[in-house]
């Protein structure tokens, strides 16, 4: 049966000059449990920050980006005991950045151009259902046009009881539909067709069988799909071979975090620091040798 363990309560107070070595202490142990100062106690402060806090706290912003990008998680590295120093880190995160920035800017580009592309081969696909080549679809003088898709019956209906249509043509396909107009009123053939089942597209700016067109356009989609998977095999390939050295480095910045943020949690005055939390009572004993050995006589 599973039982609470006893706790203490521990102050460990002393000269700021042994600071930096009890929170390297305390941190070793990994037995304390802070709390933070509330700032009720007048003359003291929270502490500031020790060591290069901002540049390991940007460092590892950056390693988490990286690991985001990349899909990293902690199952990339089972069955691994990978170890990174600071001079590792310095050495090997910009170049790592660099690369997964320009395969991650050039995905996000050709996803974009993939999803243009598609929309391109959406709004085509009804003029290669009526099946009138492009450059037939306007231009005119005496002729209103509206390509779209709906209901042909119901826009032939609608067209005949118009009074500000004198003639008309439509042309309809499966889906689609293109409607010529006389006289050349677009606001009232629009307003005749705002009555029935009609969704208009636009009519692009090209010439030509639409059916042409739009094989170009699927062309070009396969074209972009296999130049993006390529930049996702380039992105895996990465993945496999940062991985290990960006989790490595995420616990050892993260570590690095913690100790340089710990005074932030103390209270703190010119010369002197105090911090509190709770340990289990019967490891006591395991705090007060390692910050004697630690500071001395220089924290109590």
């Amino acid at each position: 049966m599973l039982r609470p363990e006893r706790m203490s309560r521990v102050s460990v107070t002393g000269t700021k000059r042994v600071m930096v070595d009890v929170v390297e202490a305390i941190h070793d142990l990994n037995l304390l449990h802070l709390e933070d100062y509330d700032g009720s106690w007048e003359g003291f402060t929270p502490g500031d920050p020790v060591g290069p806090a901002e540049e390991a706290s940007e460092r590892l912003v950056t390693v988490r980006s990286i690991e985001s990008i990349l899909g990293v998680d902690e199952d990339d590295a089972e069955g691994t005991d990978a170890h990174v120093t600071d001079e590792d880190i310095s050495a090997e995160l910009a170049d790592v950045r660099a690369e997964v920035n320009e395969l991650d800017d050039r995905r996000s580009e050709l996803r974009e151009a993939l999803r243009d592309v598609e929309e391109a081969i959406a709004s085509g696909e009804p003029f290669v259902d009526v099946g009138i080549d492009l450059d037939l679809l306007s231009g005119y003088e005496e002729l209103a046009v509206r390509v779209g898709e709906g209901d042909a019956e119901a826009v032939e209906a609608a067209l005949d009881d118009a009074e500000a249509i004198s003639a008309y043509e439509v042309f309809a396909g499966e889906e689609a539909l293109a409607a010529f107009v006389h006289p050349a009123d677009e606001a009232a053939l629009d307003e005749v067709l705002v009555g029935v089942e009609f969704a208009a597209v636009e009519v692009p700016d090209a010439e030509g069988a639409p059916g042409e067109s739009l094989a170009g356009l699927e062309a070009e989609r396969e074209r972009i799909e296999s130049e993006l998977e390529t930049v996702q095999a380039e992105i895996e390939s990465l993945k496999e071979d940062a991985a290990r050295f960006l989790l490595a480095a995420e616990e050892r910045l993260s570590v690095e975090v913690q100790k340089a943020e710990a005074p932030l949690r103390f209270a703190t005055t010119t010369n002197a620091f105090l911090a509190e939390g709770w340990i289990p009572s019967d490891r006591y004993g395991e705090l007060e040798a390692a910050l004697d050995e630690a500071a001395g006589d220089l924290v109590e």
